[in-house]
């Protein structure tokens, strides 16, 4: 173990600075950063290249949806095989596959394609995507000791926060400056750097836990994981419903590619939540009291963005509905760290990440014609109601939360 488990947890940034000073910390966050750029890019870079070649929200919304549901329905089988067989042969792979189906959109899109054509690129290149998440969170009881598990989890969300930064800010800027078609590249190429990387310091070997259940549910013969995934599928389609309705209130007030800077200012806010959790893990109490709470959080920092009426409002409104994020996505991973089945740790985290992107894509999908039918507060309203559905199922079935 890489940091001394026997020492007093650290809290504040003293916390952090242990956990990245454990052995190999530090590259592997870097590569799972750019491996993870095609996720923070992708459905920003797709809805504003699809919708600058065709004008329509309702494709540009298919086609990211699309994206999403290929991102997330090959994840759980892959990190099954992976838990099974190892990682060697995954994610290299993956990411030239992601890299060809992201060109092949471009060509597509550029030629006239028609919408069949152009959702099955889509699905392709989210297809092509390896759990990256899923085996770096299913290593980091490797990396760090116990104490520091919750502050881990923390900065592993915060990771993703700054994916999703810097993901939309970039496909953004390029939409702006150079073309719509080059954020899908860029994306690609990313991908690839970080990948090669990542599956350089860290990999899964096979048949490594001789302990592990095998079951046809795989990690989902959990009861606490199931319920996490159910209630992850509203969560996630808030943020799907604002991939689409941030670029169409950027379109209302004169300039669709204010959606990637409204996204980047989404995940900030998601990230400052994020970082300020990890300093004080416990400041909502134990986990399932903490999810509860951070459920009604967020129903109440989405409340105000139908109420914007102007591009600083929607800054500042997006970054407060992400506050609560990354802290759910914090004890969450705690969650399932604490009562996964044996052998089964990839494939569980990427269950989650499977409803995330599911319920991301079916958000996104459905609010597309909604926003276009009855414009971009509609998709607003939609936000604030989605958490709210499932915050209601967390409780519900509390007792489940470990």
């Amino acid at each position: 173990m890489a940091v001394d488990t026997a020492a007093p947890p650290s809290q504040g940034l003293a916390a952090y600075r242990r956990v990245l000073a454990a052995s190999h910390v530090r590259p592997l966050v870097t590569f799972a950063l750019l491996g993870r750029m095609p996720i923070g890019m992708g459905a920003v870079a797709i809805i504003l290249f699809i919708h600058g070649q065709t004008d329509s929200f309702g494709i540009a919304g298919g086609v990211a949806g699309a994206y999403t549901i290929g991102l997330g329905i090959t994840g759980p089988t892959v990190a099954r095989f992976i838990d099974r067989h190892g990682s060697r042969l995954v994610i290299v792979p993956g990411a030239l596959l992601v890299m060809a189906a992201m060109g092949a959109l471009v060509l597509l899109g550029e030629a006239g394609a028609g919408t069949v054509p152009l959702v099955a690129a889509g699905f392709l290149a989210g297809a092509g995507s390896t759990p990256i998440g899923g085996i770096f969170r299913q290593r980091w009881p490797e990396l760090v000791g116990p104490r520091e598990l919750p502050t881990a989890y923390a900065l592993d969300a915060v990771m993703m926060e700054v994916v999703f930064i810097s993901g939309p800010l970039l496909a953004g800027i390029l939409a702006a400056t150079v073309g719509t078609a080059e954020g899908l590249l860029v994306a690609g190429a990313l991908g690839i750097v970080g990948s090669v990387g990542f599956a350089r310091l860290s990999t899964v070997e096979p048949g490594g836990d001789p302990g592990a259940e095998r079951h046809w549910l795989g990690a989902l013969v959990s009861p606490h994981l199931r319920l996490l995934v159910l209630s992850d599928l509203p969560l996630a389609g808030t943020f799907g419903a604002l991939d689409v309705m941030l670029p169409a209130f950027g379109a209302h007030h004169g300039a669709t590619a204010l959606g990637g800077p409204f996204a980047a200012a989404l995940a900030f806010g998601s990230g400052v939540g994020g970082i300020a959790y990890g300093a004080r893990p416990g400041i909502f109490g134990p986990p399932r009291r903490a999810l509860i709470v951070l459920g009604g959080l967020m129903v109440l920092t989405c409340l105000p963005l139908p109420a914007a009426t102007g591009v600083p409002e929607m800054f500042v409104f997006a970054a407060l509905a992400g506050v609560t994020l990354a802290p759910q996505v914090t004890v969450r991973n705690q969650v399932i760290q604490n009562t996964l089945v044996q052998g089964t740790a990839t494939e569980a985290f990427t269950w989650v990440a499977l409803a995330t992107t599911v319920g991301a894509s079916v958000g996104s999908a459905l609010v597309g014609p909604l926003v276009e039918a009855a414009g971009w507060r509609a998709g607003a309203i939609v936000a604030v109601v989605l958490p709210a559905v499932a915050m209601l199922i967390v409780f519900v079935r509390r007792d489940l939360i470990e």
